[in-house]
């Protein structure tokens, strides 16, 4: 090797050298980032010696991005259920609250027995009423609370279609960008990893599979098939209230439809799962006590005429043969037994189509009441409870199989967060910076460095040994 050889291959040492402390620093500055996957300078051997920069890496790993972004979608299907029904169950109280409808309906039956024992007691009766009241206003609580669960989960949907769409719209201008940038820039890299970001913001709304050309640029396809980007091009997700249709492009992508090329996990999963399964069939549950409660006191009591309401009232009316949604959130006490609102308590005794006061004495009607608590109630079997049972039995069982969802989507929540974050941990150590080895690698690169100028200034002196000696 000639001299001007030697000089020429530490001057390319020492550029190396520098490029790597320059990747370095930035390794160590990014060190916090998650989103930031750690770079690496890219050589070989240069012709005639010395050492050819051939470009930056990033340390990647396809195959743990996508384990880590399929259990980041579970978990955040789990977690929208779960959040909402949370607040949900807060509401309507456990089976041991005095407060919650089962203990309520058993409270307002126990006042019922007492009063049987002595009907014309009138602190009885006010206690029935009460007892009345606070089962009807539990009802209500319960409805309005279904109701803040379903506007929470419609916000979702758009919080979630709006967050996938911003995402696509980005990695579909990051796809443009990456065909035109050299591949092994830095610029690159940096897309590379504005682009993982995005992917995993779209991972936690929906369920994703993501491939990758020959130039770099990602197809994202749901896990159902439908693509979602393509190059630069994207099929923007949309969403119907009216008919609770989610759309990607001209495709119907709800989850749960025949034929579907959606998602079935990701946190828009989970609202939709709430939007259009949860809360209607827990409606359906709620209504059914409440149509039980105004029919079975309607055909209980003797004293009434056709169409006219019984102590429960669908807003002060009676049934009706067609019943709305929402009739929990109706459902009051007769005003007839109230006697701050012009009532007669003793309408309790004597049915509330009594027009004037009867014996003291006569339970009958009271135990008429009481029977319906014993007496086998038709329900609806949509609403998972059978055909028929007794009414504590329909409202226990109502009780815990909503209480049961909740639990379930914690319990599965707590699951997938948990290997979540193994995959999470995995990732990092995969492609995360670690500060003690770029610390290692600075003193690498500051003695290659050293060496380099060392073998520069021995040259140096040669050649002016040289020059002198002519």
């Amino acid at each position: 090797m000639s001299i001007i050889s030697a000089i020429l291959s530490s001057r390319s040492g020492l550029t190396a050298a520098a490029q790597r402390a320059e990747i370095v620093s930035g390794n160590i500055a990014n060190a916090q980032d998650e989103n930031y996957a750690r770079r690496s300078l890219q050589v070989t051997e240069g012709v005639g010696g010395g050492v050819s920069v051939v470009g930056v890496s990033r340390a990647m790993d396809n195959t743990m991005d996508a384990l880590f972004r399929t259990e980041l979608s579970y978990a955040a299907k789990q977690n929208a259920i779960a959040n909402a029904l949370g607040v949900y169950s807060s509401q309507i109280g456990t089976l041991d609250s005095e407060t919650s409808i089962p203990n309520l309906m058993s409270a307002f039956q126990n006042d019922l027995g007492l009063m049987a024992n002595d009907p014309g007691d009138t602190s009885m009766q006010q206690e029935v009423m009460l007892s009345a009241k606070a089962l009807a206003a539990s009802l209500r609580s319960a409805n309005a609370a279904l109701s803040q669960v379903q506007k929470t989960a419609l916000t979702g949907i758009e919080a979630d279609i709006e967050t996938a769409n911003t995402a696509m719209a980005e990695i579909a201008r990051i796809n443009a960008d990456i065909g035109t940038v050299p591949e092994g820039s830095a610029t690159y890299a940096g897309l590379q990893d504005r682009r993982s970001e995005e992917l995993d913001k779209l991972a936690s709304v929906m369920q994703i599979e993501v491939r990758y050309d020959n130039v770099g640029q990602a197809t994202v396809n749901s896990s159902g098939g439908q693509t979602l980007v393509v190059a630069g091009y994207v099929n923007e997700l949309a969403f119907d209230r009216a008919t609770g249709t989610l759309t990607s492009g001209d495709e119907n992508v709800t989850p749960g439809t025949t034929g579907r090329r959606g998602s079935e996990q990701g946190s828009l999963a989970g609202h939709l799962q709430l939007a259009l399964e949860t809360v209607p069939q827990s409606q359906l549950e709620l209504d059914e006590i409440a149509r039980s409660l105004i029919e079975g006191f309607e055909d209980s009591d003797a004293s009434l005429a056709a169409g006219e309401a019984g102590l429960f009232t669908n807003a002060g009316s009676a049934l009706g043969a067609t019943v709305s949604p929402g009739l929990a959130g109706r459902i009051a006490v007769n005003e007839a037994i109230d006697p701050a609102k012009g009532g007669e308590l003793t309408r309790l005794r004597d049915g509330l189509g009594a027009t004037t006061p009867g014996a003291a004495s006569d339970s009958t009607q009271v135990r008429a009441f009481l029977d319906f608590f014993s007496a086998a109630v038709s329900f609806d079997p949509q609403a998972g409870q059978g055909s028929s049972g007794t009414m504590s039995e329909f409202v226990n069982g109502v009780f815990t199989a909503q209480q049961s969802r909740r639990v379930a989507a914690e319990s599965s929540l707590s699951a997938l967060t948990a290997s979540s974050e193994t995959y999470r941990a995995t990732r990092l150590n995969a492609r995360g910076v670690n500060i003690d080895t770029e610390l290692q690698n600075l003193q690498m690169i500051e003695q290659s460095y050293n060496a380099n100028s060392q073998v520069l200034r021995v040259a140096s002196e040669m050649i002016d040994t040289l020059l002198n000696m002519v």
